[in-house]
């Protein structure tokens, strides 16, 4: 009786692994058509990214469901995305903004942005990724110690690729004076370029 039972655990734990393998190439699939730069790469991070839609907020927020936050002419310094049209989005205490969706897979493992650091050095700007459910997953945050200019985040994981094919990210101004400004939204399809 022991040897059928551990039969049928291999064979469902190879099972298991099939459906791991054979689901991210399906879903990579889905994911064709994104467009890949390198913006991160002066700060040597030369992974290939993918801007989120209107990600670098030129088109004046498309998209993107704003509550308090607001969009305004600003702009990473270094126009890593190119154009010449300013536009990022600012968030005060409790404010927050969504991006809109983008399709990522297992091969979408992490996600960077720009943003500065306006208020008070208790400020914290969090991250979440939104589900097309709703549902939302904590994915990091980048502390007020950037205050005054504006510097790549931290590599962030989007963890909800294990979940969903697509997803968007809540950016939320919390802590004692929090005040931001977010600007050119990447994910990574890694493994790709």
């Amino acid at each position: 009786m022991c040897i059928p039972s551990r039969r049928i655990l291999l064979f469902g734990f190879a099972v298991l692994l099939l459906a791991l393998f054979a689901a991210p190439a399906a879903r990579a699939d889905a994911c064709e058509g994104q467009v890949l730069e390198r913006p991160f790469e002066p700060w040597h991070d030369s992974a290939p990214y993918t801007l989120l839609p209107d990600g670098d907020l030129s088109a004046g927020g498309a998209g993107w469901q704003l509550d308090g936050a607001d969009v305004v002419d600003d702009n990473e310094p270094w126009y890593v995305h190119g154009g010449s049209t300013p536009g990022a989005v600012r968030l005060r205490g409790g404010d927050s903004a969504t991006t809109p969706p983008v399709c990522v897979s297992l091969l979408h493992p992490t996600m960077r942005f720009f943003a500065r650091d306006t208020g008070g050095a208790l400020g914290v700007l969090t991250v979440e990724v939104v589900l097309e459910d709703g549902v939302a997953l904590p994915v990091g945050a980048v502390l007020g110690l950037l205050h005054g200019g504006w510097a790549p985040s931290p590599v962030l994981p989007v963890v909800a690729n294990l979940i969903d094919d697509e997803v968007a990210f809540r950016f939320t101004a919390t802590g004692l004076g929090s005040s931001w400004v977010v600007d050119d939204v990447y994910v990574d399809p890694y493994g790709k370029g």
